[in-house]
C-alpha cells in the first residue's frame, strides 16, 4: 500500500481533494492499518469519504480484503504537544472512548486539560490529539518517536484513563501501531534548517557575487568589452570599500549565536582595507 502512494498518478489524484490537509497510515497488526486524515472543515471532511473510496477502487483493490469500516469523523477537541513534538512520529497508541453524556464529556475534557503538565514530560511523546466523533464518543491518537518511548508511557495513560473511568461509559478499547506513511512529509524545522547551515561538514554555495561576476565574464566573448567590465568592477569595489558594511541579518545573528565556533569580534579598529587593501580574503 506505501508503494502504492508513490505512483504519479496517486500524488496527482491526492491534490484534487478539496480542503485536503494530509494523511498518516498506522500498521495495527497483521494485515489491519488506519489511515487518519486531516481536512480544513466538515465539509471537506464528510467529502474526504468519497475520496477514500476511489483511492482504494483505483489504487489499492488488489491490497485489500473488502470494504473498509465506516470512517470516524469530527472536530479536534484536545490535543497537546510532547516534548518531542519536532520529530517524526514511529508508533501511536489508538483509544476509542464512549462517554456516559455529553456532560460527562466535557468534565473529562476538564480532567484530561489539568492533565498537559504529565504529557509534556513524557519522554518521546510527540503528541496527543483527541477528536470528538459523535455527541458521546472520541477517538485519540498518541504519537510517539519509538516503540520504546510507547511503552513507557503505558502507566500515565492508563492512570489517566483511570481518574476518567466514572465519566465513561464502557472500558476504552486500546490499539498500539507503528506510522508507516505520511503525507505531506515532513519539513525540516527552522532551528533544523540553523543547524544544517552550521554543519562543519555543509559545502557552501560560492557567493552570489562571485556567481553574477562569472556569469558576465561568459556573457562577454569579446576581449575589449570584458576589460571595460573589469574596470567597472574596479571601481565598484573601490566604491563598497569606503562604505561601512552592512548591519548582519536576522539568520547570520541566529547563526553566529548557535555556532559552537563563534568567537567574540574584535574591538573597532581603522579599516583594514587602508593599511592593507589585499586583506580581503576570508579568515
Amino acid at each position: 500500500m506505501v508503494a502504492a502512494t508513490e505512483k504519479d498518478e496517486f500524488k496527482a489524484l491526492v491534490k484534487t481533494f478539496v480542503g485536503f490537509v494530509g494523511v498518516k497510515m498506522y500498521a495495527v497488526g497483521d494485515g489491519h492499518v488506519v489511515t487518519h486524515s486531516c481536512w480544513e472543515d466538515e465539509a471537506a471532511a464528510e467529502g474526504g469519504k468519497a475520496a477514500l473510496g476511489g483511492v482504494l477502487k483505483t489504487f489499492m483493490a488488489e491490497l485489500v480484503a473488502g470494504p473498509p469500516e465506516e470512517a470516524l469523523v469530527g472536530p479536534e477537541m484536545w490535543a497537546v504537544d510532547g516534548p518531542a513534538a519536532s520529530e517524526p512520529p514511529v508508533a501511536v497508541r489508538l483509544t476509542t472512548i464512549g462517554f456516559k453524556g455529553e456532560e460527562a464529556r466535557e468534565a473529562a475534557l476538564v480532567l484530561l486539560r489539568s492533565k498537559e503538565g504529565a504529557f509534556k514530560e513524557l519522554g518521546g511523546l510527540v503528541g496527543v490529539s483527541s477528536y470528538q466523533t459523535g455527541p458521546t464518543e472520541a477517538f485519540v491518537v498518541a504519537s510517539y518517536t519509538s516503540r520504546e518511548a510507547l511503552e513507557a508511557a503505558a502507566p500515565v495513560a492508563k492512570e489517566v484513563l483511570g481518574d476518567a473511568m466514572e465519566h465513561f461509559s464502557g472500558v476504552p478499547a486500546q490499539e498500539t501501531g507503528t506510522v508507516e506513511y505520511i503525507w505531506p512529509a515532513k519539513e525540516p524545522s527552522w532551528i533544523e534548517k540553523v543547524s544544517a547551515y552550521l554543519s562543519p561538514t555543509k559545502k557552501a554555495p560560492p557567493p552570489p557575487a562571485e556567481e553574477e561576476e562569472a556569469g558576465e565574464a561568459e556573457a562577454e566573448p569579446e576581449a575589449e568589452a570584458a576589460e571595460a567590465a573589469e574596470e567597472e568592477g574596479a571601481e565598484a569595489a573601490e566604491e563598497e570599500a569606503d562604505k561601512p558594511p552592512p548591519p548582519p541579518s536576522l539568520f547570520e545573528k541566529v547563526a553566529a549565536a548557535l555556532s559552537p565556533r563563534k568567537e567574540k569580534p574584535p574591538a573597532a579598529e581603522a579599516p583594514a582595507a587602508e593599511e592593507a587593501p589585499a586583506a580581503e580574503a576570508p579568515a
